[in-house]
């Protein structure tokens, strides 16, 4: 008996995923299009003129639903970014928007954005205001999905558009990352499609620091890839700084890697290895051969070599504290100033 129910969950499993699958397929998702802006005033006229012609020329191949809509997330802006998406959003109703009371970083800007429109939508695309990231790649991401995906990752082609700095720190980022043990697709940032269900299982992550690349990989859900190619930047300049890469990797590691803490206890248990053979070796000359003679260098050297590395690990550790620190406080991760539906 135990077999049998055991057999007939199986089979209704596959069959409610192959539903799921046909579903997909035969009809038009409603898809919301999530943009964070951050002084994204210049930027958003160009946005909202090719997304919403790209929309509708989707609508009109019955590729999505005629419902979908683009969704601006206000990042804090400074410059008058949320007037110009209160503009559009009293032109049409195509246009929707959240502003956020102040800046809380780009990845907070994407998940609240994604927070917003889980219960409104049937996919959800991210992709920043400025356009760089290809939208044409919007149809093969739907396509993607209607053919069974539940994440579809955007992949650059080549960093052909980046200087030699951006360029080679982007590629240490990735491989950084890859030695650390955490697992993320090189040349994918935050342009991604996720469906219904899999912004259903990204709500159930509570921690209040984020890191998308690697959370939206250990879903579980079917994922496929689409190359798309980065433009020239029209309008503003770029606000991911050298500062925020460099946090975001920081972040990265420390929120879905233990391998620094395993490099600080083989440290710590090489140093306590050389440290019993030199005392080993010390205190035989110093008991059967007799020619030690005590000198500054042999004292103060060791002090400030083991010292320096005591440092270091504290240091390691104290970020680690911090993110236990800073979930335990479970504050807000982002607070709605405005939101126009």
């Amino acid at each position: 008996m135990q077999i049998c129910l055991s057999m007939q969950y199986t089979i209704f499993g596959r069959y409610q995923r192959m539903s799921n699958n046909e579903n997909k397929v035969n009809a038009a998702p409603r898809l919301s299009i999530v943009l964070p802006c951050f002084n994204e005033r210049e930027s958003i006229k160009q946005a909202s003129d090719e997304l919403s012609a790209l929309l509708k020329e989707m609508i009109d191949k019955s590729l999505i639903a005629e419902n979908s809509y683009l969704f601006f997330v206000d990042d804090g802006s400074s410059d008058g970014t949320w007037s110009a998406i209160e503009d559009l959003h009293k032109n049409q109703q195509l246009f929707k928007g959240l502003k956020l009371s102040r800046n809380f970083g780009h990845q907070v800007a994407v998940l609240a954005g994604l927070t917003a429109v889980t219960k409104y939508c049937d996919a959800a695309i991210s992709i920043d205001a400025d356009l760089q990231q290809d939208p044409q790649a919007i149809i093969d991401f739907v396509n993607g999905y209607r053919n069974g995906a539940d994440v579809v990752l955007g992949v650059r082609r080549d960093r052909g558009t980046d200087g030699w700095f951006k360029k080679q720190t982007a590629l240490g980022f990735y491989h950084l990352m890859g030695m650390m043990g955490v697992k993320i697709i090189p040349n994918h940032a935050d342009y991604r499609l996720l469906s219904k269900r899999a912004l259903e299982a990204l709500a159930l992550f509570p921690e209040p620091g984020i890191f998308l690349r690697a959370i939206c990989l250990q879903l579980g859900f079917r994922v496929s890839t689409i190359f798309f190619d980065v433009r020239e930047r029209q309008y503003g300049q770029t606000k991911y700084s050298l500062k925020k890469m460099l946090q975001l990797a920081l972040h990265g590691i420390t929120s879905f890697s233990v391998v620094p803490l395993r490099l600080v206890g083989i440290v710590g248990f090489l140093l306590f290895a050389f440290s019993l053979s030199m005392g080993c070796y010390v205190a035989w000359h110093a008991l059967f051969v007799g020619d030690t003679v005590p000198g500054w260098a042999s004292t103060t050297l060791p002090i400030y070599f083991i010292g320096g590395v005591q440092l270091l690990c504290l240091g390691v550790v104290g970020e680690y504290v911090g993110q236990i620190y800073t979930t335990v406080k479970n504050r807000p991760r982002w607070i709605c100033e405005d939101k126009l539906d």
